[in-house]
């Protein structure tokens, strides 16, 4: 038997810390994409020389607090600026939410990587660790309801990367990027990190042979020419894949026209704006006649439906008749059962439709635990939302449009579910709550994902901006500036067909995760047999 002494210093948690933060520049607004490939090396690297269990977790930890309390750091605006807490506690209550949710994912991510530290290196580098980081995301995806925020795999959007989420999804794109951070720090370690070993056997005569000795990983200058031909091999296969069409374009294309009223939350919140409100979305939606579709944002209507009916529905449904054309429009809905629901009311000369959300958000429409959180006061929204029951689709000019409000929209499997029967994505949003901070860019680069991995238009209005309308490859093709007033009008284009990962969803890039860390569990084990 043998004691590996720890190869960890103060300052690889330090380096760690930072490169986790540092990664934030990945995702949008930045957009450094490199970024999520270069950022993990450092923590492959410290991983690589960790030897305890709690090294390991500490390091998964500190990169993961650093990536969510610099590229999740925004509750903390609800918080202060809308719900009015006091600086200490906002910052608190934002502090608590990035280590909590670290500790989850970033320190689970190095406890279950500890199980591989026998395994080679440039294994490790290539398959366990980048398979451990992509499951956790994918375990992100629906722990608690979910949180999928701050995917590697988004930030890859406007890369030759972003040709595998057709097929894998973005866990796929999150993988390829860890992939190539192993690829990078194996070819510049060669022979990887040297460890001191202490010898504890009996047999070994003190007198005459050092307890202390140096081991090395095999693979030496053949660690470079499998390192560097993974990287080829990627770039390859990207491009070849770019190539491809997995969808195909079906009937004319609509007109649509996207509001983007710029009404901030200090306004939405004030009742006494409600009818100022609906005539500006009213004057909007004149100066639109002409469009096939026109989409409110989230919660345009910041009121229940029903109250609204003979004002304001019922005479924009009088100016559809004789069309085929379609409103859309963001409000609240009373069930049958009394509850009430954050809803799209659907608009055409002959009918009414309600898609009602289906995925709450945690703390803010719904509130798990609520009961034992009433020493927060007013601090903490109390919510009466109910889910919605429907199947996620609204009629738009003879065709379906898969619906979805605001944070459902980063739930790439929920988006797939009525697929391929609906032939366009429509997305209403509301990031108010977060104006200034770094959400809306990512929420959009979030939504650009989502018309990727489908192969469908999306159509994206939300109050205060980014709205826009993206296409089947993720590129937006047209948009308004952030925090402006205005009416964006473009072409949609409707599609057929599935992507791979439209037939597949996670189920193919989760399966593969995990036969590659059960095989290493083993071999792992097996080593340590010998």
């Amino acid at each position: 038997m043998a004691y590996v002494s720890p190869s960890i210093h103060k300052f690889h948690y330090l380096l760690v810390f930072i490169a986790g933060a540092l990664s934030v520049f990945a995702f949008a607004p930045f957009k450094l994409s490199p970024f999520a490939w270069l950022m993990p090396i450092v923590l492959f690297y410290a991983l690589s020389k960790a030897q305890t269990k709690k090294q390991h977790f500490l390091l998964g930890w500190l990169f993961a607090i650093g990536l969510f309390g610099a590229g999740a750091s925004w509750p903390f605006y609800s918080i202060y600026y809308f719900a009015h807490a006091p600086l200490a506690v906002a910052l608190g209550i934002a502090a608590a939410f990035s280590i909590g949710v670290a500790f989850l994912t970033g320190g689970l991510f190095g406890w279950i990587v500890s199980f591989y530290k026998n395994t080679p290196l440039i294994f490790r580098l290539l398959m366990f660790y980048p398979a451990a980081w992509v499951l956790i995301e994918w375990y992100r995806s629906w722990f608690l309801t979910g949180f999928p925020w701050l995917y590697l795999g988004n930030t890859q959007i406007d890369s030759i990367l972003s040709s595998i989420a057709p097929i894998s999804g973005v866990l796929g794109v999150s993988f390829i990027c860890l992939i190539i951070a192993g690829a990078i720090l194996s070819f510049f370690l060669g022979n990887s990190v040297r460890r001191t070993v202490k010898v504890n056997s009996d047999k070994v005569d003190s007198k005459l042979v050092s307890h202390l000795a140096i081991t090395e990983e095999k693979f030496g200058s053949s660690a470079r020419i499998i390192a560097a031909l993974i990287v080829v091999i990627i770039t390859v296969g990207s491009f070849v894949l770019s190539t491809i069409d997995w969808t195909q374009k079906v009937d004319k294309p609509l007109t649509v026209s996207v509001l983007q009223s710029n009404i901030s939350q200090y306004e939405k919140l004030d009742p006494e704006n409600l009818n100022k409100m609906i005539d500006v979305y009213r004057a909007m939606t004149y100066k639109s006649r002409n469009s096939d579709l026109i989409v409110w944002p989230e919660t345009g209507l910041f009121d229940f439906f029903n109250k609204h009916i003979d004002s304001l529905i019922a005479p924009l449904q009088k100016t559809l008749k004789n069309t085929n054309r379609t409103i859309m429009l963001g409000g609240f809905y009373v069930n049958e059962r009394g509850g009430v629901e954050n809803s799209v009311l659907a608009l055409s000369h002959d009918n009414r439709e309600i898609y009602s959300k289906r995925h709450l958000v945690p703390f803010g429409e719904s509130i798990p635990f609520v009961k034992y959180l009433g020493f927060l006061g007013d601090w903490i929204p109390k919510s009466s939302l109910v889910a919605g029951k429907n199947n996620g689709m609204l009629t738009v000019a003879g065709q379906k449009a898969q619906m979805s409000i605001c944070y459902e929209d980063a739930f790439g499997v929920e988006i797939i579910a009525s697929l391929p029967e609906a032939s366009m994505l429509v997305n209403l949003t509301h990031d108010g709550w977060f104006t200034g901070s770094l959400q809306p860019a990512q929420h959009m680069q979030i939504a650009r994902m989502r018309s990727l991995e489908t192969g469908r238009y999306m159509v994206r209005a939300t109050t205060t901006g980014p709205a826009g309308i993206i296409d089947e490859k993720g590129q937006l093709i047209a948009t308004a500036t952030p925090y402006t007033k205005a009416i964006i009008t473009h072409k949609v284009q409707r599609f057929s067909g599935a992507t791979p990962y439209v037939r597949w969803g996670n189920g193919l890039i989760v399966g593969l995760l995990l036969f590659i860390m059960i095989v290493g569990f083993f071999w792992d084990k097996r080593i340590r047999s010998k």
